[in-house]
């Protein structure tokens, strides 16, 4: 009986990570889409209300913020591309990077950025939310 209990141990936290990961990518994807196309319900449901928004010129947004920005053209996003993703997850905690490629239309002018952006998600009941969020820009050459 001993024998099946550490492989049966091995495969449930495999197959729990599996499940995390696979929520928090959907969770991504869905920032992605209210990014592109801003929806205030959803936009309060995956983003935590201490949330803290850190753009790659430094400036920091709490929730109210960024949500403001996203639904008012401060922020256009025309574009989305997200490469490179890693997931790593612990318990309650949720950490993703990636490589943020987006054609914007920020207050009517058209732009491009190149970012590498670390997120950090927290689940709250059943449900993962963004928590904190911190871009930098690729410098290209």
């Amino acid at each position: 009986m001993f024998k099946y209990f550490i492989p049966a141990l091995v495969l449930t936290q495999f197959f729990s990570f599996r499940l995390h990961s696979q929520s928090i990518e959907d969770q991504v994807a869905l920032l992605r889409q209210n990014m592109l196309d801003p929806d205030m319900s959803s936009l309060n449901k995956i983003l935590a209300s201490d949330l803290v928004y850190g753009h790659s010129n430094a400036k920091l947004e709490d929730k109210t913020a960024f949500i403001e920005n996203l639904l008012n053209g401060n922020y256009d996003f025309t574009e989305i591309t997200l490469k490179d993703q890693s997931i790593k997850v612990s318990k309650h905690i949720a950490v993703v990077r990636h490589t943020l490629h987006a054609k914007t239309n920020d207050k009517k002018i058209p732009g491009e950025i190149n970012l590498k952006i670390l997120m950090v998600w927290k689940k709250e009941g059943k449900i993962w939310q963004l928590w904190e969020r911190q871009a930098v820009k690729i410098l290209v050459p």
